[in-house]
């Protein structure tokens, strides 16, 4: 079976000076859509399992007005760009893909966000061609025959784009990239050696980072992947938490989870985090990461902070 022609940038890479810092927001896991009104009816397979948590649990955790504050917050300063790990959507329904592309044109102009898919947003057969319409601009796909990776470039920091999240039988939220997109991000890890790296994923990427029933099926192939190329940056989200490894056998790269966006009640501070990347005076790069959070009066705090250098 032919693979779709992997994506190509169609619009023009910011217009970032040569050798300049470059500052992004990695956010995720916002669940920002409601589900008022919507009830499941017969057929609907997960999505009534999902209906139900939705209106047991998570409707009081994924609160819209925190993930708000949190947005505005950010902007101070604007950042060059922003990463979006997915799940915007609970249940991939085509009034959720509609609302979510509401509030992505809200968040920044197109040529400033990469987005990648999470497994509430391909939620079931149908979910990925309605997103893929609705969300092209921000998914940066050439048309409906684009396909992973997605590469975005700002000035020397180049974001790379996976789409791990694929539909699954109920009770199941794993992903999986597959042979012939792992083969293409080796590609343009190579193309981009000489830049910053830093790949987006919704699920993962480290084996054992979560349960079976939730984790990235091709992760231990992953990993041995960005080990062999080298990557200074993998954010995911999927986990509702924060969490940080270090990529072994790599110089300076760092996996990083976050927290949900929206995260109110029992699920703790709404988070997102912010990164600053310049070039190094002795090669490389100099990073540094700041995990903001919001406290209980939807004010934001510098939860962790950090700063090292990587090869890129």
């Amino acid at each position: 079976m032919l693979r779709a022609a992997r994506a190509q940038v169609h619009l023009a890479p910011l217009p970032l000076p040569v050798r300049a810092r470059m500052q992004f927001v990695h956010l995720t896991d916002p669940h920002l859509t409601g589900l008022n009104g919507w009830r499941p009816g017969l057929g609907s397979g997960k999505r009534w399992l999902s209906w139900l948590s939705w209106q047991r649990k998570r409707r009081h955790v994924h609160l819209r007005d925190r993930l708000d504050a949190l947005v505005a917050a950010l902007r101070k300063p604007e950042p060059d760009a922003w990463a979006v790990t997915g799940d915007l959507c609970q249940i991939g329904l085509d009034r959720e893909i509609d609302e979510a592309r509401d509030w992505l044109e809200r968040l920044a102009p197109p040529e400033r966000v990469l987005l990648v898919p999470g497994n509430h947003d391909i939620f079931a057969a149908g979910s990925e061609a309605r997103l893929r319409s609705c969300w092209a601009d921000w998914l940066h796909l050439d048309g409906s025959d684009g396909d992973w990776p997605v590469e975005r470039l700002f000035g020397e920091v180049v974001l790379i784009g996976l789409n791990s999240s694929i539909v699954t039988p109920p009770t199941r939220a794993t992903g999986r990239l597959g042979e012939a997109l792992r083969q293409e991000l080796r590609d343009a890890l190579r193309r981009h050696a000489s830049r910053c790296r830093v790949v987006l994923i919704h699920h993962p990427p480290l084996p054992g980072s979560c349960k079976p029933r939730k984790a990235l099926l091709d992760a231990a192939e992953l990993t041995e992947l960005l080990q062999e190329e080298g990557v200074a940056l993998v954010l995911h989200g999927h986990l509702h938490h924060n969490h940080q490894w270090a990529l072994p056998e790599w110089s300076g790269g760092r996996v990083f989870c976050t927290a949900s966006a929206s995260a109110g009640g029992a699920l703790g501070a709404a988070c997102a985090r912010r990164f600053d990347i310049q070039p190094h005076a002795d090669g490389g790069y100099s990073i540094e990461m700041e995990l903001l959070g919001l406290d209980a009066s939807d004010r934001v705090r510098v939860l962790e902070q950090e700063r090292w250098h990587s090869a890129g």
